[in-house]
């Protein structure tokens, strides 16, 4: 352990938001008024609805989480969810050069395709793939829960290190809105505005983004992204909820640079269109049953092409490849509080899943699931969730997975005092289309491919002291991955697929966290992460550029990661907060030569601040994490002074080996209340 980990021995939970308000409820409860600084950390016991999908509160948390909420996000700065989960411990999220380009997601050291992103409860990546981050933003967020470790017990296939959801507002209070505008280095520009207002009854929220870069690169390098939503509930009576929400992302990126990391292509592009959409009703029937329904919709359009660079190019590698992705789901739940104390929750799923490639038959499966689950406590010490689930998919047949976790409070109050947890369970990931249905004369998929599979267990403790005022937390993490899926590109016959289940690795790990709140003027959280990857059967994989080698680690995951951050209102007009991130060095592939590199690792930081020019005190009226009510003096019209600093010392490093990341970037802008 070198460097900075010296520096970053503790960590936080950066979580804090309110808790929602019924059993299996799937959206927290959010604010659209935003405040900077720290008051988020005043709250210490939220109750994160993603991990078990039942809102009971527990003295002890079973599982290990995080919980980033808009407001702190939008106080610090940040736009994309890619720069939301640099704090996150065991999240590795490197883009592969400018703003813009494809960003992956690497979970507690899974493959990129083994978290499952969603949006108010509808899963985004592809079937059975990964979801780039690219864009993805904060815009319209109110929350953003990560849940580490399996599960596809609740969610199904993807759900293999864990969960990300996003959670956007609907809005509170009397109507306001807000806009911003932000400009700065590499011709950075991003325009915001949003209104909202609601009740006990009703509510809505309505936002629109346009963010834009000329890139990093000389030439061919520009980026947009173009984001729009809406969210409305309604409530007919004090037992019925319904809530409505789209998403719509028109985002694209000029790509520069070759597959080695060279900047030689002046006209490369990648494009992405993409609706999300969900409708949840709740019912309290009597009061011990709910019952919920979710519907959610998700069609993505994307294309890469590249055309001749110039007329006497002999476009040997020329192409124009365009796709959709079409996933239609339902999920029906009863969940019945057999006690106080208990609560034991049943459901079936339906999901369509389709995919057209330009000049090929289009691809569609179906997937059926059942699950049910039990949520309890145990007097006021023990907290436990136990849960099974079969899924039953029309490419692979069954499958199952189960999952059992607990906690125990030794001794003190949820506020100051030691508890324990454990869990153990199992998550998978099916094929992509590609892999089980390409007819493509380079990649020829396989129909009997079998899900990858994992098998994790955890162990975990949490310290309070002083009222929550200090908080620490260590888990250790061991996943053993199976039938992992690998490309031969030279199969024993002619006419034999491409696809094999192969492979299998491990990736065990530690995670540090810690946070120090003793009031809403100041904050600190730490985290650090250190992982030991191991490729226990390489496959098929052979030389020094392959992607598996016996008894070596996976391809870009870092062997240690930390983060410090520290926010300050030193004024009631002003916040500040500052970071410091290390990400340490991790295997990858030279592809200008073929060869297997160690990339070096590197530290960044970053610097945020805001100036109430024209506003109340920014702690008065509720602040960023409240529950949306408001005292008179939010409404007054307001203006903020906005300033955003990243990699502040101007290092020079890749995330991935071969693709140069920006240099100092700076942000200056305005916000505008009322």
């Amino acid at each position: 352990m070198r460097t900075i980990p010296s520096l970053i021995a503790l960590a936080t939970a950066v979580a804090l938001s309110s808790a929602a308000p019924a059993a299996g409820a799937q959206h927290a409860a959010d604010t659209t008024r935003d405040a900077p600084g720290v008051a988020d950390t005043a709250q210490l016991h939220p109750v994160v609805v993603t991990a078990t999908r039942v809102a009971l509160p527990q003295p002890a948390s079973v599982a290990t989480t995080a919980v980033l909420t808009g407001a702190e996000l939008r106080s610090r700065g940040i736009t994309t969810l890619q720069d939301a989960l640099r704090t996150v411990p065991g999240a590795f999220a490197p883009r592969a050069g400018s703003f813009g380009a494809q960003t992956s997601l690497f979970l507690r050291g899974g493959q990129s395709d083994y978290a499952q992103v969603l949006v108010d409860g509808v899963p985004v990546n592809d079937p059975g793939g990964f979801i780039d981050l690219a864009n993805l933003t904060t815009d319209d967020v109110a929350r953003i829960e990560i849940v580490r470790g399996p599960a596809s017990v609740l969610y199904g296939a993807n759900a293999v290190t864990g969960v990300v959801q996003i959670f956007t507002r609907t809005g509170n209070g009397p109507l306001h809105g807000t806009l911003s505008a932000d400009g700065g280095s590499y011709g950075g520009r991003d325009l915001s505005g949003s209104v909202a207002a609601g009740g006990q009854r009703a509510g809505f929220a309505v936002s629109a983004a346009h963010h834009a870069t000329n890139g990093i690169y000389a030439f061919n390098s520009q980026a947009r992204d173009n984001v729009a939503s809406a969210t409305g509930r309604f409530a007919p009576d004090a037992r019925t909820t319904v809530r409505a929400s789209v998403r719509y992302i028109d985002a694209g990126a000029h790509i520069p640079t070759d597959f080695t990391g060279a900047v030689v292509d002046s006209n490369q592009l990648h494009t992405e269109r993409r609706w999300i959409g969900s409708v949840q009703g709740t019912r309290r029937i009597g009061d011990r049953l709910e019952a919920r329904l979710v519907l959610g919709a998700t069609n993505g359009a994307t294309r890469s092409a590249d055309g001749a660079d110039s007329p006497d190019d002999a476009c040997d590698f020329c192409f124009d490849s365009r796709a959709g992705t079409y996933r239609r789901t339902l999920d029906a739940r009863l969940s019945y509080g057999v006690t106080p104390a208990l609560v034991v929750s049943g459901g079936a799923a339906v999901e369509g899943q389709r995919q057209h490639t330009w000049g090929s038959p289009a691809m569609r499966r179906d997937v059926r699931a059942w699950y049910a689950e039990a949520v309890g406590t145990v007097r006021d010490a023990v907290s436990y969730s136990v849960g099974a689930r079969l899924d039953d998919n029309s490419a692979f047949g069954t499958f199952g997975t189960w999952r059992a976790a607990a906690a125990w409070r030794l001794g003190g109050s949820r506020d100051a005092g030691t508890s324990v947890r454990a869990s153990v369970g199992t998550a998978f990931k099916e094929p992509t289309f590609d892999q089980v249905s390409s007819t493509s004369p380079f990649a020829r998929g396989n129909p009997a491919l079998r899900p990858e599979h994992a098998t994790t267990w955890e162990a975990g403790v949490d310290q309070r002291f002083a009222g929550g005022a200090l908080t620490v937390a260590a888990t250790y993490f061991h996943q053993r991955f199976r039938d992992v899926i690998q490309y031969d590109p030279a199969p024993a016959a002619a006419d034999a697929p491409n696809y094999y289940n192969l492979v299998a690795a491990n990736a065990n790990g530690v995670e540090l966290e810690a946070r120090i709140a003793p009031s809403r003027a100041w904050g600190i959280t730490a985290g650090y992460t250190h992982l030991d990857t191991r490729v226990l059967d390489a496959g098929v994989d052979a030389g020094a550029s392959a992607t598996y080698v016996q008894g070596d680690r996976l391809l870009r995951r870092p062997s240690e990661q930390g983060t410090v951050a520290l926010s300050l209102r030193p004024l009631s007009r002003v916040a500040l907060h500052a970071d410091v991130a290390y990400v340490g060095d991790r295997l990858d592939i030279d592809y200008r030569n073929f060869v297997r590199v160690e990339a070096p690792s590197y530290t960044t930081a970053g610097l945020a601040a805001e100036l109430a020019v024209l506003a109340p005190a920014l702690t008065s009226g509720g602040g960023a994490g409240s529950s949306g009510d408001s005292s008179a003096s939010w409404r007054a019209p307001s203006l903020t002074l906005t300033v955003r600093i990243d990699n502040i010392f101007d290092a020079r490093y890749a995330p991935i080996y071969g693709f140069r990341a920006p240099g100092r970037t700076a942000m200056v802008g305005a916000r505008v209340g009322w």
